[in-house]
């Protein structure tokens, strides 16, 4: 049975059996206290994931509230690789939509921005591929495509799914480090698009397979569709257990699927205790407007640099084409 918590200001409905939660009680009409904003960082450490129904933020009000969560991602580093944006003078947004920098549906005529959106329908944790990974992601709905022609985005509960990992699985995976590769996710989403894009030509993000959420005190399994391989071992060696990991994650008991009811709606996860994915699919693909919009913050924990804390590169992305 589903209750109702509640802190000094807000309320929290539980939506899945062991995470997320739909959140009443902020005023997003005026700046968010650090009092509200504390409350706000417990709640998604604890659910993982939190539904802001009708907040109705503007760009300006979100980078705003996003930055009460830490130092921000820009997307200044795509900009290099040749990524038209939206808002270039709003670095802090990342355009998840399936627009064109012009506000156009996209078409298959633009292959690598309708492929890169096909890599966002795989299993991920946003920045997986970067020597510092993302903590918390902010997704705004703008303009959502008419109901019933798809939209919906996913979360996998990794924490719950590491609980449930056998004894013998979590002593196998307490060392393994994954190397990581945002044009993995790509090519295994888009083969002919990416052909030829190898992503062991690039840098790799390496981060621990088994880890501390240290805010919860709880293991987190953090597996995504950027693991490439473990370190000391080839793709071919490695790429069993990768996949049954992610199966073992993507079962249907660790699964949320939030519908997006309105303009103005607002997500908040945490990329280091879930998984999340844009639903394959839909109808609106290259029909109708899907405007949504991303911040992120980067993770301050000790597992924020992965292994490699001396790294200095970010999104290891190729400069001819993104």
């Amino acid at each position: 049975m589903i209750t109702r918590e509640s802190t000094s200001t807000l309320t929290c409905t539980p939506l899945a059996r062991t995470f997320g939660a739909e959140v009443h009680g902020v005023d997003f009409s005026k700046p968010v206290s650090k009092e509200t904003a504390a409350e706000i960082r417990d709640a998604c450490n604890k659910y993982g994931v939190l539904v802001f129904r009708g907040a109705n933020l503007n760009n300006e009000q979100q980078i705003e509230f996003t930055a009460n969560f830490g130092e921000m991602y820009d997307v200044k580093a795509h900009m290099k690789a040749g990524r038209r944006m939206r808002f270039p003078h709003q670095p802090e947004i990342f355009d998840v939509s399936n627009l064109d920098e012009n506000g156009n549906v996209l078409t298959e005529l633009e292959p690598a921005r309708v492929g890169a959106n096909k890599g966002n329908c795989l299993w991920h944790a946003d920045m997986a591929y970067n020597p510092r990974r993302a903590h918390y992601s902010i997704l705004r709905a703008v303009e959502l495509p008419p109901k019933g022609t798809g939209g919906a985005t996913q979360y996998l509960d990794s924490r719950a799914a590491y609980d449930d990992l056998s004894e013998e699985m979590r002593r196998r995976i307490d060392s393994l480090v994954c190397n990581n590769s945002l044009y993995h996710n790509r090519k295994l989403a888009a083969p002919d698009t990416f052909a030829d894009f190898e992503p062991s030509d690039l840098p790799m993000a390496r981060h621990k397979l088994a880890q501390m959420h240290e805010e919860s005190g709880r293991m987190n399994l953090y597996i995504t569709t950027y693991a490439h391989h473990f370190d000391g071992e080839t793709i071919g060696q490695s790429r069993p257990l990768v996949n049954e990991l992610l199966d073992h994650v993507s079962q249907e008991k660790y699964l949320l699927t939030v519908e997006w009811e309105n303009n103005g709606d607002m997500v908040m996860w945490d990329n280091t205790a879930v998984l999340h994915r844009a639903t394959p699919g839909g109808a609106y693909t290259t029909k109708y407007k899907r405007d949504m919009r991303r911040t992120s913050t980067k993770d301050s924990s000790s597992y924020g640099w992965g292994v490699d804390p001396n790294a200095t590169w970010e999104a290891g992305l190729r400069t001819t084409k993104e």
